[in-house]
């Protein structure tokens, strides 16, 4: 998968939060290896907004933004990972099925950030 133009030859993470720490966090997290953008969860018409942008990766942390953003994911290949923050588990679309993923790490930017990596650089998650 290839970076976006504009961003420095880093791809590009969108975050669509209701808790906008997330979004900090994952940018400190992913700092020097992809570029993050964040838009609040109440957005409408998220699938037309990530045709738009084109990102190579996203996280939600939503049960709305997790459906409304899996048909765009599923097309486009690209990583979809849902961070359940009150019970501190992450979710990944892959092969157009959520899997829950348990790392140990429960839903920490760490865990966010090797689920992406592996996801945008090819290599699935185990």
């Amino acid at each position: 998968m290839s970076a976006k133009v504009g961003t420095g030859g880093e791809p590009l993470v969108a975050v669509i939060c209701e808790v906008p720490l997330l979004a900090e966090a994952l940018a400190a997290s992913l700092e020097g290896i992809a570029q993050i953008r964040s838009f609040p969860a109440e957005l409408e018409d998220l699938e037309g907004l990530l045709r738009s942008l084109e990102p190579d990766a996203i996280v939600v942390d939503t049960e709305a933004q997790a459906a409304a953003g899996a048909p765009f994911a599923r097309e486009a290949h690209v990583p979809l990972v849902h961070v359940l923050i009150r019970q501190g588990e992450l979710r990944v679309l892959r092969n157009g099925e959520w899997e829950s993923r348990d790392n140990g790490k429960g839903a920490s930017p760490e865990a966010i950030r090797n689920l992406l990596v592996a996801g945008i650089f090819g290599r699935q998650p185990t």
